[in-house]
C-alpha cells in the first residue's frame, strides 16, 4: 500500500513538470515560426526594390529576341526566390530553349500597378521598344475596389494600346483572399470576351490554370503573391498560348 502511494505521488509531481516542458517546447516552436515569418516578410518587402533594379539592368542586355513584360508585382516576380524564377523569367528561358536564340527582357512592370498605371506609365515605354513577344497580367490591384462597369471600361481602353500580338491573361485564382475571389472571377468574365474579340491579341486563361493547380504551398510569405511553385503554373498558362500561336 505504501509503495503504491509513493508511485502515485511521484506521478502527480512529474505530471505538472512534464506538461510545463511540453508547453515550453510548443511556445519555442511557435516563436521560431513567427520569427521566420517576420524575416520572410521583411525579405519580401526589400525584394520590391532589388527586383526592380534587376529588371532595369536586365533591359540593358542585348538579345536576338526582345520580350516585353507589362503588369504589376507578379510580372516583377515578387514572391519568387529570385526575379528569374517569376513567370517572366521562366517564359524567357523557355523562349531561349525553344528558339536557340538569346532573349532580351524589357520588364517595365511596376509593383502595385493598376490598369490606369499601365496606360499612363508603361504603355508609353513600349513605343521605344520593338518587341517580338509581349505579355501582360493586370487588374489584381483593381480588384480591391472592383466595380464591373469601370473595370470593363478601363480594360477596354488598355487593349486599344497594347502592341499587336500581346498575350493578355485574365485574373489568377484569389483563393487566399476570400473577399476578392468573386470579384476576380467577375473580372475574368469581363476580360475573356474583350480579348477574344480582338483579333490582334492573344488570350491567356490564367484563372483556369491556377484553379486546377492550386496548392496551400503555392504562396509567398504574405499569403498573396505566388512563390516559385505557383509562378511555374503562371508560366505554363502563358506558354500554352505562346507556343500555340507563334512558335
Amino acid at each position: 500500500m505504501k509503495r503504491e502511494d509513493y508511485t502515485g505521488t511521484v506521478k502527480q509531481k512529474n505530471g505538472p513538470k512534464q506538461r510545463g516542458k511540453i508547453l515550453k517546447v510548443v511556445l519555442l516552436v511557435i516563436a521560431v515560426i513567427a520569427l521566420a515569418e517576420i524575416i520572410a516578410l521583411i525579405w519580401l518587402y526589400l525584394s520590391v526594390s532589388s527586383y526592380k533594379s534587376f529588371w532595369q539592368n536586365k533591359a540593358k542586355e542585348s538579345g536576338e529576341i526582345t520580350y516585353l513584360a507589362l503588369g504589376d508585382s507578379a510580372a516583377q516576380g515578387i514572391g519568387a526566390s529570385s526575379p528569374m524564377r517569376g513567370y517572366v523569367g521562366l517564359i524567357a528561358k523557355r523562349l531561349e530553349q525553344k528558339t536557340g536564340k538569346n532573349v532580351r527582357i524589357v520588364n517595365v512592370s511596376v509593383t502595385g500597378a493598376k490598369i490606369s498605371d499601365v496606360l499612363r506609365d508603361q504603355i508609353p515605354q513600349t513605343q521605344s521598344v520593338k518587341p517580338d513577344v509581349v505579355t501582360i497580367e493586370i487588374g489584381a490591384n483593381d480588384i480591391r475596389t472592383f466595380e464591373s462597369s469601370k473595370f470593363k471600361s478601363d480594360f477596354s481602353e488598355l487593349l486599344r494600346f497594347l502592341p499587336e500580338g500581346t498575350y493578355v491573361s485574365n485574373m489568377p485564382l484569389f483563393n487566399s483572399r476570400p473577399g476578392s475571389t468573386l470579384p476576380a472571377k467577375q473580372a475574368s468574365e469581363i476580360i475573356e470576351p474583350l480579348v477574344k474579340s480582338n483579333s490582334k491579341l492573344n488570350f491567356v486563361d490564367l484563372q483556369s490554370q491556377t484553379s486546377s493547380h492550386q496548392s496551400i504551398f503555392g504562396f509567398a510569405p504574405d499569403l498573396f503573391h505566388p512563390n516559385n511553385l505557383s509562378y511555374k503554373n503562371w508560366a505554363d498558362a502563358f506558354w500554352a498560348s505562346i507556343e500555340q500561336s507563334r512558335i
